[in-house]
């Protein structure tokens, strides 16, 4: 329910559907905290939480996940009714695009979205997203209206990922009801030339923010609030950079130390929460936390893929004190909630510096974080004992040659090694595999096809997905040398956008199709795979590889379904050694150069014999090791997670 009226405030920062709804807004509470800092009374709403409320946690955070598939844009779809009213023929075409095109960006590990929906559940569906778009410029007059009931000054919308269109329409709504009210726009949706277009397309909004708005918003919203136009506000002297082509766009200033920054304030987010007490039991909140800027390993290498960091590759991150007083903080605040770093990649020196402190610490608290998947076992173990449950570490193919075409800097054992690990210390890893890269080889997928039957203990991929060309990636910035042609931007993008010049939307547009001369044979050269994709994701449940050791011998415990062997047998001798030695992965040389007492020819054959076994995996050079230590396995696991575990055991045997 919305409050007849607030107390009055200079500025009101609004994040708007379909932004995060079981996270805060990392960007508003940083900006909150600033302007309060400097005197400035600020409001913060989340009408995230009041739409969930409306259309249903399941409804919204599906949208809001990008289905049915990332490119489809439904969320943003929905919001332009606000905008611009279609017709029964217009929205026809685009639900017909949206769930009966053959591709799209992403195929779900298993049936495509149309197949899986059985026609009466696809019509209740379709029924239930006509609705909300009839309803959106209902949406966008509640929450209009709540925001100037705080008689606010200035208002200032954050976009990114499905947040554009609804906060486009608002800002409309609002300057039609206030017109003398200041309206700003920033986030990661107005970087660069997308942000320029919508100034020049949307003149209802009087200033367009691109890049990290840390530095300027101070005295940018104290100048406004004076009365001082951006442009001859002398404190912004040196912070910004003003467009020629877009006079209502600026781009910020990086922020090159991260020391001095604010504590954000999220105490807003939970007061929108507390209206709605049903959602907010339906929600596990993560509080969202920045330990870093940019990516290292981008500096290095740009992964041809990644259209992240749009303002600047550059690398910046906290001190580790500066992070654990932070940490301190939020746990001490929000002792119910787990921390998800939202850091493109974690600071290598974090292994050594942040994680020992936050294992001491033993604060109960889970954390998320991204990481390279290059890392050893003592650095897994490290994530562990500090309570980090969940990565992402950029696994996105099991092929070596793949792996070189996404610049990615690993290799496919160092992500099996990484997964092997992760299910061992009990942290939850989050991965995909991506197909469709210009000078692939089919035979890289059919090899991939035939090694995942032998993963089927280790944590599988949630989809797989043809590569899609973002913005400010490689594959975008030099489509032509990387062998795309006919970059264009997805359809939905025509639709969204109805009305605006093609070169608007292509300015506007941040996921792009191309084609490439494999292009029309990627689904063919790919089928098994994805359906090895689907069958390990449905065979993992009742799939394990433990093995326990003692100081001569290995016995093996495997359920995997389709193994020939006894699911439990007993490995002795030199066979036992190599397998010891494999945890990581090992060629034969090294292996002869650490069991001198073997000869190469013992060593070789025992290595072929385990990998008959489905035991070991080489990938032409090296060797590694499949199964994951029982023991180790087990007390990784909460003690409430024990049993779950010994009756994983007690399956395989």
């Amino acid at each position: 329910m919305a409050e007849a009226s607030r107390s009055r405030t200079d500025v009101l920062l609004v994040s708007m559907p379909f932004g995060m709804l079981h996270s805060p807004s990392l960007a508003l509470g940083i900006l909150q905290a600033r302007l309060e800092d400097a005197g400035i009374t600020t409001q913060c709403r989340h009408f995230t939480v009041d739409y969930a409320a409306r259309i249903g946690k399941v409804a919204y955070e599906r949208i809001a996940g990008g289905f049915p598939s990332t490119t489809s844009l439904l969320g943003e779809w929905i919001f332009s009714h606000a905008l611009n009213p279609r017709s029964a023929e217009e929205q026809a075409a685009y639900l017909q695009q949206v769930f009966d095109s053959p591709g799209g960006d992403t195929q779900e590990a298993g049936p495509s979205a149309s197949r899986v929906l059985e026609r009466e559940l696809r019509l209740k569906m379709i029924e239930q997203i006509l609705r909300l778009a009839s309803e959106a410029g209902e949406f966008i007059e509640f929450a209009a209206r709540d925001i100037l009931a705080a008689k606010p000054r200035l208002v200032g919308l954050t976009s990114i990922f499905e947040q554009n269109l609804a906060s486009i329409a608002l800002a409309r709504r609002l300057r039609a009801l206030a017109p003398d009210l200041i309206i700003l726009l920033g986030g990661a949706n107005c970087e660069g030339e997308m942000g320029a277009e919508l100034s020049r397309q949307f003149p209802f909004i009087d200033l367009v923010v691109s890049g990290e708005a840390d530095l300027i918003v101070t005295p940018l919203v104290a100048g406004l609030l004076e009365g001082i136009a951006w442009p001859d506000n002398p404190a912004l002297v040196g912070l910004v950079e003003r467009s020629e082509s877009a006079p209502r766009f600026i781009q910020a200033r990086l922020v090159r130390d991260m020391s001095g920054q604010q504590r954000p304030d999220f105490k807003p987010y939970f007061s929108d929460l507390a209206r709605y007490p049903a959602l907010a039991k339906q929600l596990k909140v993560e509080i969202p936390m920045e330990a870093s800027r940019g990516c290292w390993w981008g500096v290095k290498h740009h992964c041809t893929f990644c259209g992240l960091n749009g303002a600047s590759m550059s690398f910046r991150s906290k001190s580790p004190a500066n992070v654990l007083n932070d940490i301190r903080f939020y746990v001490g605040a929000y002792p119910d909630c787990d921390i998800c770093f939202v850091d493109n990649i974690m600071d290598r020196e974090y292994y050594r510096t942040l994680l020992p402190e936050l294992a001491r610490a033993d604060s109960g608290t889970s954390f998320f974080f991204e990481i390279k998947s290059n890392v050893s076992k003592d650095e897994v173990r490290a994530l562990r004992d500090a309570g980090v449950r969940h990565i992402q570490p950029g696994i996105e193919s099991l092929s070596d040659p793949v792996l070189r075409l996404m610049r990615k800097g690993v290799s496919a054992i160092q992500n099996l090694q990484l997964l092997k690990w992760c299910m061992e210390f009990g942290v939850r890893v989050d991965w995909n595999v991506l197909w469709g890269f210009p000078g692939e080889s089919p035979e890289d997928y059919e090899k991939m096809a035939e090694l995942m039957p032998l993963l089927w203990h280790l944590e599988p991929p949630a989809r797989g997905s043809r590569v899609r060309l973002d913005r400010h990636s490689p594959h975008f910035t030099a489509a032509e040398a990387f062998g795309f042609r006919h970059l264009r931007p997805f359809p939905s993008y025509f639709q969204v956008y109805a009305g605006l010049p093609r070169q608007a939307v292509t300015n506007l547009a941040f996921f792009f199709a191309a084609e490439h001369d494999l292009d029309r044979h990627v689904d063919t050269y790919t089928s098994t795979l994805q359906r090895q994709i689907d069958r390990w994701r449905s065979a993992h449940r009742e799939s394990t590889l433990f093995y326990l050791k003692d100081e001569s011998s290995f016995v093996v415990l495997d359920s995997r379904r389709g193994r020939s062997h006894a699911p439990g047998q007993t490995i002795r001798g030199l066979a036992a050694k190599i397998l010891a030695e494999c945890d990581k992965g090992r060629s034969q040389h090294m292996l002869e150069r650490e069991l001198p007492d073997y000869s190469p020819e013992e060593i070789a054959r025992e290595l072929t014999a385990l990998c008959d076994l489905g035991l070991m995996w080489c990938d032409g050079k090296s060797y590694l090791s499949l199964p994951v230590c029982l023991t180790t396995y087990l007390e990784s696991r909460p003690s409430e997670r024990l049993l779950d575990g010994i009756e994983t055991l007690l399956g395989t045997v």
